[in-house]
């Protein structure tokens, strides 16, 4: 069973206009409270926090519309943790990873962000997304399972994956080489005792007509490290 979009507002006639994108930019994560995972809902850090090191990421952002957002949160499985909205309601962006999470030197911030927008600069324009299907996916140390949207094939998904990771490549920071370009609509812990699950790799054939009919346009990437994120807008 899938959970049903929450509409607190059907009843009135105004409505809210949609939030910047920008004002995602400030408010990307949550204070870290540290490392226990009692403290985050059963999730472990892939990378512990180390001072000095900073958690990096690049990605190219989407900001689901209104009515992309109710209709990607109606896939949500019942027994996972939304990504499409937070726990009060509020829309989240969503995110195509074009890096690993990469832990890195208070020294390199500058250069790496450098790095990145120049080898972006003129090389890229902007470019429409589709998505090929609906899945379940585990991240790398299979502590977590993540519901996901697949992306279909694009070039220029792939360039931007080749030239982040030059960059990283470069600096001595490890590259993402199995990409498997998808955006995460939710999360779970394993479970291997619960048979009626549906399994890592299986398809969910029942939101194929959701991701038909999505087309997302990517024009910016960013670049999160720790709290800071640094934008590099593509050419229109």
């Amino acid at each position: 069973m899938r959970k049903q979009p929450q509409d607190s507002n059907s009843g009135s006639t105004h409505s809210v206009p949609p939030l910047p994108d920008r004002f995602f930019d400030q408010y990307a994560s949550a204070p870290r409270v540290g490392d226990d995972p009692e403290l985050h809902g059963g999730r472990t850090r892939q990378s512990p926090h180390v001072e000095g090191l900073w958690p990096t990421h690049v990605y190219c952002e989407w900001i689901p519309a209104e009515t992309e957002s109710t209709r990607l949160e109606s896939l949500v499985p019942q027994d996972a943790s939304s990504l499409v909205h937070s726990p009060l309601g509020a829309p989240l962006a969503l995110h195509v990873s074009l890096s690993q999470s990469i832990m890195l030197a208070t020294a390199d911030r500058d250069t790496f962000v450098n790095s990145i927008r120049a080898a972006v600069d003129d090389n890229f324009a902007s470019f429409s997304l589709k998505f090929q299907s609906v899945e379940w996916i585990a991240n790398q140390s299979h502590t977590r399972e993540f519901y996901v949207l697949r992306t279909a094939p694009c070039d220029q998904l792939t360039a931007l994956l080749d030239t982040t990771n030059r960059v990283c490549r470069a600096m001595s920071y490890p590259t993402l080489e199995d990409a498997g370009f998808h955006v995460s609509l939710a999360w779970r812990l394993p479970d291997q005792t619960n048979p009626k699950r549906i399994r890592r790799g299986d398809s969910d054939e029942s939101a194929q007509d959701v991701t038909d009919e999505l087309e997302v346009k990517i024009d910016v990437v960013k670049i999160k490290i720790g709290r800071t994120v640094y934008r590099k807008e593509l050419k229109s």
